[in-house]
């Protein structure tokens, strides 16, 4: 089977590095499809801003994770390790030209007048990198990857969605009923309710699960997960 993604990435980072190609390339086409002089202007700065955002974000992580680490050998010695300088927040570059939101509308906008422009070419559009991949898979080798954590106590079961339209999600209670569906789950972010059995305290419970493309299974049963449950 084959699917078309979008020619704009998924992730953030990867935004960022495609935002900078699209934008530094316009001045290039601008004129041979009708993009102004000014609207390359400002799809630069929302790249600018949208990069700078980016920067930021990451500075100040590696700085919480540095103040966490602090924190942690300040509560307690490990090993031979000591406490350096007390962290200290980043220091920024200058930032852009404050912009409005909704770059990434903007900028659709311009890549669809592109794209309509009788002096469009195939080559223009690999080179602006406003051309969506064609992936080809297999939904025979399909397998969802669940990850299952504790939240407030209950099982929060995630799952990438990939390709699929859903995944239909089973569980083992160890009540001698073995495993069954929980249900045809679309969006692949759940919390378990259900309750332990009055007097028992302490439970392991089984997950598993399997991708659905239209109304059907697809592909391989996942691995099984356990999470051990407790009583609140």
């Amino acid at each position: 089977m084959s699917t078309i993604a979008s020619y704009i990435p998924t992730g953030d980072a990867d935004k960022g590095i495609w935002f900078g190609n699209f934008s530094s390339k316009l001045p290039t086409y601008a004129s041979l499809v009708g993009i102004t002089a000014a609207e390359v202007t400002a799809t630069q700065k929302d790249a600018a801003m949208y990069q700078y955002i980016l920067n930021m974000l990451e500075a100040y992580k590696q700085t919480v994770n540095n103040i966490t680490s602090y924190k942690n050998l300040l509560k307690r010695a490990i090993g031979q390790q000591h406490l350096g300088a007390l962290p200290v927040a980043p220091t920024l570059t200058t930032a852009p030209a404050v912009v409005a939101e909704g770059v990434f509308d903007r900028v659709s906008k311009i890549v669809k007048r592109i794209k309509a422009s009788t002096n469009y070419t195939q080559a223009m559009g690999q080179d602006l990198g406003i051309i969506a991949p064609v992936q080809t898979f297999d939904p025979n080798t399909l397998q969802p990857e669940l990850k299952v954590n504790l939240d407030a106590g209950r099982p929060h079961i995630k799952c990438s969605k990939g390709y699929a339209d859903a995944i239909d999600l089973y569980v083992d209670r160890k009540d001698s009923l073995g495993f069954v569906l929980i249900g045809r789950l679309l969006k692949l972010d759940y919390i378990d309710v259900i309750s332990l059995p009055t007097n028992t305290l302490l439970a392991e419970w089984d997950y598993k699960a399997m991708y659905v493309i239209g109304n059907s299974n697809v592909g391989l049963m996942s691995s099984v997960v356990s999470v051990v449950v407790k009583k609140l």
